[in-house]
């Protein structure tokens, strides 16, 4: 059996630790809602300067794609003309197999100042388009495309844990207090929350997240708490949505 207890480490009073019944620990937040806004979010961004690094986060963001999906987006994936992207490798939810999107292929359109930021970290680079564009392809097998999900995590989760500490250590270098309360999925949280300031259709946002409503709802049901300068250094940062 796990016991729960509160952390002892000072300053951190939205963490709790697990003990776990083989004696490892691991932490849990209190909170997972926690998103940015859009202060914190360019202090953190500036304070990247490995441009593959911070187009990562950068794509997190205008996609409000899941860690994995992200991970696995491909250069041909990305369409600079029609302004979409195709996220091919999706959550697949076994307890959820009435829902239509599951494990599903999602194609949409995303803000034109991704495509800035694309055409930035492409220039001076060779790749082909069949590359995956944020893991290293050479140490991926041939038949990688065919594995299952699972099958896969092995190939990319170091890759995963490597960007989730970098988010902690570039919000701590911004001053974000409560850096210990983000991951990668609060980026995800983050477009959720973010997309609702342009007044979107529920059903089209709960198709680009890959959730259905109920999900959406429990998740991202907060209250927009954005000031008017804030809404518009969102849509500042998004640029054109559609």
């Amino acid at each position: 059996m796990n016991n729960i207890t509160q952390p002892t480490q000072p300053g951190q009073p939205g963490l709790m630790v697990i003990n776990k019944s083989d004696g490892k620990k691991y932490t849990i937040r209190n909170d997972r809602r926690r998103y940015f806004f859009p202060n914190e979010w360019e202090n953190f961004i500036n304070k990247i300067t490995n441009k593959k690094h911070k187009f990562f986060f950068i794509t997190l963001l205008f996609t409000g794609g899941r860690i994995m999906e992200a991970l696995h987006i491909k250069y041909e994936d990305i369409d600079p003309e029609r302004e979409i992207i195709i996220l091919r490798i999706t959550k697949q939810r076994k307890a959820k197999k009435d829902y239509s999107a599951s494990g599903k292929t999602r194609s949409f359109f995303i803000a034109s100042n991704f495509f800035k930021e694309y055409k930035s970290f492409l220039r001076g680079k060779s790749f082909k388009l069949t590359d995956y564009i944020f893991l290293n392809n050479s140490t991926i097998p041939a038949n990688y495309s065919s594995l299952k999900n699972s099958e896969k995590k092995k190939y990319y989760q170091s890759t995963a844990v490597s960007y989730s500490k970098l988010l902690k250590r570039k919000l701590q270098k911004a001053g974000i207090e409560d850096y210990y309360n983000f991951s990668p999925h609060n980026i995800r949280k983050t477009y959720g929350m973010w997309m609702r300031t342009f007044n979107f259709e529920m059903g089209e946002l709960c198709y680009r997240m890959g959730h259905d409503m109920d999900t959406y709802i429990t998740h991202y049901g907060s209250s927009l708490i954005f000031t008017e300068s804030e809404r518009r250094n969102i849509v500042k940062i998004f640029g054109d949505v559609k």
